[in-house]
């Protein structure tokens, strides 16, 4: 996982406009490093071991779409369904619901062009500007929220957030316990892809 530092260097500073085409990617995987903070605070206060939550982080896959509410409801902890933290968040914070949405249909669309090869980079500075700071806005706005509701930050302990020595359990019942949607396949380890290699022709 990415540092908290680093983090908080990157998500929280002041800069507002005339970022570098490098720094788009940057800030999104950040901004998605945010959330899966989040989601592992929130695993530790529903009873997962610090090192069962760290694997459940790493090995999951939701959507972030998905994974957004899934959080904030693993943060309630009192069973408190989607819909109503869905509508609490639209009722009390409609910046943090236009910036959710700017984050999923804007600037993760764009994210995944670059990525997926449809373009090189990002050139048109006023658009690099505005995907840089919703990405960074999107995040603020989430501290806030998580501040006002729970009196703690992303970058807090879970021990801070209140978690307590979690379940002797394994990953898959943790998953399944808690509706986390898919363990991934782990990548093909470093040893078996060099045998692989080896094998083929330099061209």
């Amino acid at each position: 996982m990415i540092s908290l530092k680093k983090l908080k260097e990157k998500l929280l500073s002041n800069q507002s406009s005339e970022f570098k085409p490098s720094e788009f990617l940057l800030l999104h995987r950040y901004s998605e490093a945010y959330l899966k903070r989040v989601l592992l605070i929130g695993l530790r206060l529903r009873g997962a071991q610090y090192e069962s939550s760290k694997k459940i982080v790493e090995n999951t896959y939701l959507t972030t779409k998905a994974l957004i509410p899934k959080c904030m409801v693993l943060l309630m902890r009192d069973g408190t369904k989607q819909k109503d933290v869905e509508k609490m968040l639209l009722s009390k914070y409609p910046d943090f619901i236009d910036l959710q949405n700017l984050f999923l249909e804007f600037t993760s669309k764009y994210r995944n062009i670059l990525a997926h090869g449809l373009i090189d980079e990002i050139k048109d500075a006023e658009l690099l500007d505005t995907l840089c700071l919703t990405n960074k806005r999107f995040i603020q706005c989430f501290e806030r929220v998580l501040q006002s509701e729970f009196g703690h930050s992303a970058f807090d302990t879970p021990k801070c957030w209140g978690a307590i020595r979690g379940l002797a359990e394994d990953i898959e019942k943790t998953v399944s316990r808690l509706r986390l949607g898919s363990i991934t396949s782990k990548p093909m380890t470093l040893a078996k892809a060099q045998i692989i290699l080896s094998k083929t022709k330099e061209y």
